[in-house]
């Protein structure tokens, strides 16, 4: 008879269907914390992919730019613009930096050798009528 009433009541917890607020909020804190860890490391690994993508690029740029100076039969330093490389042919479109919004072009950096030693974002920040208000060059590969 004990062992009829044990099973009885074992069957009849197992018919409740659904969760219990106590259980969708612990599910939900437990998810909030595996979030709040992944999104920054998510956002890191964005931000280094960026980073190494501007790199190739300006090792183009400075492939581009050298090649460039010795067909403008070059002796003196120069320097080029990634708009200017494309232009003229030298790379298939004008580059643009990946990691940062603020920039809006490269500028490569020949020497009388024809050997390419920099390449520089470039930023001329603009007002709304278009007015350049400042140039800034900041970041180097």
């Amino acid at each position: 008879m004990l062992l009829y009433i044990a099973k009885t009541l074992k069957r009849k917890g197992r018919d409740k269907r659904g969760f219990t607020l106590v259980e969708l909020l612990a599910v939900l804190a437990l998810l909030a914390i595996i979030a709040a860890i992944a999104v920054p490391r998510f956002n890191a690994t964005i931000a280094a992919a960026k980073e190494k993508a501007d790199r190739a690029t300006a090792q183009l740029i400075a492939r581009a730019a050298e090649q460039k100076w010795m067909d403008d039969g070059g002796n003196e330093s120069k320097d080029y613009t990634g708009k200017d490389l494309a232009d003229n042919g030298y790379l298939r479109e004008k580059p643009e930096p990946q990691s940062t919004d603020t920039y809006d072009d490269f500028k490569a950096r020949v020497d009388e050798d024809g050997i390419c030693y920099e390449v520089i974002y470039t930023s001329n920040l603009r007002d709304d009528n278009n007015n350049l208000l400042r140039a800034d060059n900041t970041k180097t590969y």
